[in-house]
């Protein structure tokens, strides 16, 4: 009965429209996870085990200390969309690199009869602040007023010092269609521990009613939802066409970075890189089976961070 109460709160709690109620919710309430101390307060009302990213054992407790015990100029250099872009590119990957169309300090920069009829403008240093558009149907005036919000704050409200130094900007880039077995485009996130693949998630149905589905190995579905809910049966993503390239791409950056997850969409060009994060979801993102967060966390022992940490205790 207990599980079966816990279940439903999760499916509540993790529908997109919840989601959107509580995120307003907390932004009222102007958190602000600063310490580890108050990261740890703050996964209270998540998870149903004693979160202590002090000692972690978890991968979400993991992702606490990294967040509060170390720091990286190189992290910090990729955290920046755009200078991402060019760090990639130094690897050799520029094919798998979306296109930059321009970029703009402010939305009074931005010319549109300088870009195409499709496309998608970004901010740099923040998390979701992304809009597809259509120079017929696109509303700009919205579109900018939502962009001018985001460059006026610098994103590390929960501690992610990544996005600190980032200088705000707005770019345009080239709009990624599906490939040809999708009618959407989605997300294919991939954790790289020390340069190895060991699991990852799709993001699907961003617009609407957001589903994430988690695998493990040769896409392997598993039975858990991270986040948000897994797709019904009759959505769930399949293999990509292009999913060893992928991985073969994401373990070629992984190899500069002890933790890393390397975002993908595919295309029938190949894969094209997303992004670089490296604290999904600040480490505070419930699994409704608390065996994948600990599974998950152990393999954090093949990365130099399970040294360090050992040495504090």
């Amino acid at each position: 009965m207990k599980k079966r109460v816990s279940s439903i709160i999760f499916t509540l709690k993790n529908h997109t429209f919840f989601k959107k109620v509580f995120y307003k919710m907390t932004q009222k309430k102007d958190v602000n996870i600063d310490s580890p101390i108050a990261q740890n307060n703050e996964a209270k009302h998540l998870f149903h085990y004693k979160y202590d990213c002090m000692r972690p054992r978890t991968f979400n407790e993991y992702l606490g200390w990294i967040k509060f015990n170390y720091s990286n100029e190189l992290w910090e250099r990729c955290a920046d969309k755009l200078k991402a872009k060019e760090y990639l590119e130094k690897l050799g990957l520029k094919q798998y690199i979306p296109k930059t169309l321009a970029i703009y300090d402010s939305t009074d920069c931005i010319d549109l009869t300088m870009l195409p009829n499709n496309f998608v403008l970004k901010t740099n240093h923040d998390s979701g602040t992304v809009f597809l558009c259509d120079k017929k149907t696109t509303n700009f005036d919205y579109v900018f007023l939502k962009l001018k919000e985001p460059l006026e704050k610098i994103y590390n409200k929960n501690g992610e010092w990544v996005y600190s130094k980032i200088k705000p900007q707005i770019f345009a880039e080239e709009l990624i269609s599906p490939s040809c077995n999708n009618t959407e485009v989605i997300d294919y996130k991939f954790f790289i521990y020390n340069g190895k693949y060991e699991w990852g998630f799709t993001a699907q149905n961003r617009k609407k009613d957001c589903r994430f589905c988690v695998f493990e190995k040769d896409f392997e579905i598993q039975q858990v939802d991270y986040i948000y809910l897994r797709p019904n049966k009759k959505n769930l993503p399949t293999k990509p066409p292009h999913f060893d390239e992928m991985i073969r791409i994401a373990e070629l950056i992984g190899k500069h970075f002890w933790f890393v997850r390397v975002d993908f969409y595919d295309t029938n060009n190949g894969p094209k890189i997303g992004e670089l994060t490296f604290f999904s979801q600040s480490g505070l993102g419930p699994f409704t089976d608390n065996n994948f967060d600990f599974k998950y966390g152990c393999l954090f022992k093949k990365t130099p961070f399970y040294q360090l940490i050992k040495k504090e205790y």
